[in-house]
């Protein structure tokens, strides 16, 4: 951007230049009005016919400074068509945003014209305590699998936004920077983006518009990286809107005595079905205002300790545990949605009770109420069957089966099927969750096969169900 300022007094002249440079990226200021211009600063004791027909004609914007607050300066600065008039002492601060809003103007009269010139915004500006926001609207955009990134941003740069945006990639999410201060229009056209990335991708997307503005630009940054944290409660998948900062509630990290107690208790009993009614409570059911993701990721270590001891007392202390352990607890430092966490760490609990259930060798009973357990703990996998319980038990299909059946009065397959539609059933009824993810996290896999068991087996659709539990 091309600056030319128009001065009486050098020091003064000087001083503007400073002013935007320093506060302002890519910007060139000098002080002749002959040459291209996109906008002046002009004093105002220089204000003539000639320059006002010389501005008429080159049709550039520019700003009237003066120490005269009289009419005729404001008539003379009117009718000129000037973009603002400052009257000396001014705050620089007032200055620098009106030069941004005409910098913001002249790229937008610009918008859908072959240019090259430089991006309005850069990455280090989202960084720089002293860059202003210029009326922009932050955006976040995240994926759960991150190698999935520079397509995303590749597809965001290509997408035509009516107002148009700059798009800047990061480690874990797309960032765009609408060049408009209207977030529902933002919202809406991230929406339509949204839907032709899951027709065209086919891969969950979540977008977070920030409607919270700051002064700065690093302050306008952060508070929008900070919603992508949303992600850890309400998983993938949406479009969120924000006017509020994140304020995360407090809450405990550390499990309280009576809580470790309860512990010890479940897993002495190897009470599987308390267990996952524990888990499911803790850390499955949080509303707004949320906890802090990183005290819950505390709390699940916790947990996962009390697993720790329990797999020593019950001699679990091989290669193979050890492995399984750490995995889990990589996977509660690591990944980025709850309910993926608490899954995986409730269901590595139930597999280490079933383990010592099959340690102890108490007969027929404890192979039935094995199986019970590890079906508890691996219902949720589209891929886990009799043959992968047979595998982990060390016997035979046929056996299994016959001896299953013959202890239960029932196949192994129809106590399978019966633990996914409960879990679906809870899913639907207590959280608001895709009817997608329940068929993924009940162990169906697809939508479509969750939804032909189900109606077969219940005479209802999941959809009808869920509708009949809102009505209630």
């Amino acid at each position: 951007m091309k600056i030319v300022v128009m001065s009486q007094n050098d020091l003064e002249a000087q001083g503007l230049k400073w002013v935007a440079e320093s506060h302002l990226n890519r910007v060139e200021v000098s002080f002749s009005k002959e040459g291209d211009a996109d906008c002046f600063i002009v004093d105002m004791e220089l204000w003539d016919e000639e320059l006002e027909k010389d501005f008429s004609q080159r049709n550039v914007p520019w700003i009237g400074l003066s120490s005269d607050r009289t009419f005729l300066t404001a008539y003379r600065a009117l009718k000129g068509k000037a973009a603002d008039l400052l009257f000396r002492p001014f705050d620089p601060l007032l200055l620098v945003k009106q030069l941004q809003q005409i910098r913001f103007q002249l790229r937008n009269e610009k918008s859908g014209q072959k240019s090259e010139e430089p991006a309005y915004l850069r990455y280090e500006d989202f960084f720089d305590a002293d860059v202003l926001s210029p009326p922009i609207t932050l955006a976040a955009f995240v994926l759960p699998d991150k190698t999935n990134y520079p397509l995303l941003s590749k597809q965001l740069k290509q997408y035509p936004f009516h107002k148009g945006a700059e798009i800047f990639a990061f480690s874990d999410f797309v960032l765009a920077a609408f060049l408009t201060n209207d977030e529902q229009a933002c919202i809406e056209e991230s929406r339509m983006f949204h839907e032709l990335w899951k027709r065209e991708i086919k891969e969950d997307l979540s977008i977070f518009v920030n409607a919270r503005r700051r002064n700065k630009l690093k302050d306008y940054y952060q508070d929008t990286r900070d919603m992508t944290s949303l992600v850890f409660y309400e998983g993938y998948d949406i479009s969120v809107i924000e006017h509020e900062p994140i304020a995360w509630l407090p809450v405990d990290p550390f499990l309280t005595p009576v809580e470790q107690r309860q512990w010890i208790e479940m897993l002495e009993s190897k009470d599987t079905a308390a267990i996952h009614a524990w888990m499911q409570n803790e850390f499955l059911s949080y509303s707004r205002p949320y906890p802090d993701p990183e005290m819950i990721r505390v709390r699940l270590t916790s947990v996962l300790a009390q697993a720790r001891r329990y797999m020593k007392s019950v001699h679990l202390e091989d290669g193979h545990w050890e492995k399984s352990y750490h995995e889990v607890f990589e996977i509660i430092v690591k990944d980025p949605v709850v309910y993926r966490i608490a899954q995986s760490t409730l269901n590595f609990i139930v597999t280490v009770v079933s383990a010592a259930v099959k340690k102890a060798e108490i007969g027929e009973s404890a192979m039935s109420e094995e199986v019970r357990a590890l079906m508890e703990a691996n219902y949720w996998n589209p891929n886990w069957n009799l043959a992968a319980c047979a595998e982990q038990l060390g016997m035979s299909k046929s056996t299994l089966s016959r001896r299953f059946q013959q202890q239960n009065g029932r196949k192994f397959s129809e106590l399978l099927i019966q633990l996914r539609i409960r879990e679906a059933k809870r899913l639907m009824k207590e959280t608001e969750v895709p009817l997608d993810e329940v068929a993924r996290l009940s162990g169906f896999g697809t939508a479509s096969y969750f939804s032909s068991v189900y109606k077969k087996h219940e005479n209802l659709t999941p959809s009808q169900y869920r509708q009949g539990k809102l009505h209630l």
